[in-house]
């Protein structure tokens, strides 16, 4: 499922082509949207927000589109004269004199008037966005503290999206790493000062991610591996699909668990659980 990082990505390549071009044609394939070419024709995109992994359209017409991608959905763009094959099936396309922007199978697609997303069901349970400016790493420290999450384990709370809007499986691994939490500990078990290097890599890496395309090594580690030509799964990511080999801080090999059915790659010599430590 695309995080939140790559549903910012996608928003701006869509906003790049058609944002305040008049919209010449619409197809709206998806039952959320059928019969309301009116809100859309000759009307134009203003603006998009995207809340975590939601992506919110805003049209000068006074209506949002919400969409949320989940495990299939994608957004395409192409010169309008384009006529793009693919297997996966057509939920809405926006064309322009120019462009021509396409949402794929993608399920959860609504249109409300703008300025009632909070009303939302899905919006409305939303913690933290992890890539809004607001979210600063002290608004980030509060939560891991909260009464909601602090006995939480790390493994799942990092993927509530309840918690931390836009937190997916890759940045999971990824952060608790960087910040050396063990996946089974809980905010509880961890002090001040550690609770704010979690906080603060959550703000930092979600913001990298997005900058890189979902690199989350640093910039002298990627620029190596790129140099290097071994497999992207060598050097992209420190732990995260990077079982059996070495961890880039201490060598230990990586180590995959699976929680709910979802797998998470750490460090057991870098992430020493701290609620082992105490008992």
């Amino acid at each position: 499922m695309p995080e939140g990082p790559e549903i910012r990505r996608a928003a701006d390549r869509v906003e790049k082509s058609i944002r305040g071009k008049l919209i010449l044609e619409v197809e709206l394939l998806h039952p959320g949207l059928a019969g309301r070419e009116s809100l859309f024709v000759n009307h134009y995109v203003t603006h998009i927000d995207t809340r975590g992994k939601a992506m919110l359209t805003r049209l000068s017409s006074g209506w949002t589109i919400y969409s949320h991608n989940q495990l299939y959905g994608r957004w395409t763009v192409n010169r309008a004269s384009t006529n793009p094959h693919s297997n996966r099936a057509l939920r809405l396309a926006i064309t322009t004199d120019s462009h021509t922007a396409r949402l794929w199978s993608a399920t959860d697609i609504d249109l409300f008037r703008s300025g009632e997303e909070n009303s939302h069901p899905f919006i409305t349970s939303l913690g933290p966005d992890v890539l809004n400016p607001e979210s600063t790493p002290s608004v980030l420290l509060d939560q891991l503290a909260s009464t909601s999450c602090r006995r939480r384990k790390a493994a799942s709370l990092m993927l509530d999206q309840r918690a931390f809007a836009g937190l997916g499986n890759y940045l999971r691994s990824e952060i608790l790493f960087k910040a050396n939490v063990h996946p089974d500990d809980r905010p509880d078990d961890l002090d001040k000062d550690h609770l704010e290097r979690w906080a603060t890599v959550i703000s930092q890496m979600s913001l990298r991610t997005y900058q890189t395309g979902g690199i989350t090594v640093d910039k002298k580690m990627a620029e190596a591996g790129k140099a290097s030509k071994r497999p992207r799964r060598t050097w992209r990511h420190y732990v995260f699909n990077r079982e059996g080999l070495d961890c880039p801080a201490c060598a230990t090999a990586i180590v995959r668990k699976r929680y709910g059915g979802r797998r998470l790659d750490f460090c057991p010599t870098c992430q020493i659980s701290k609620r082992d430590l105490k008992t």
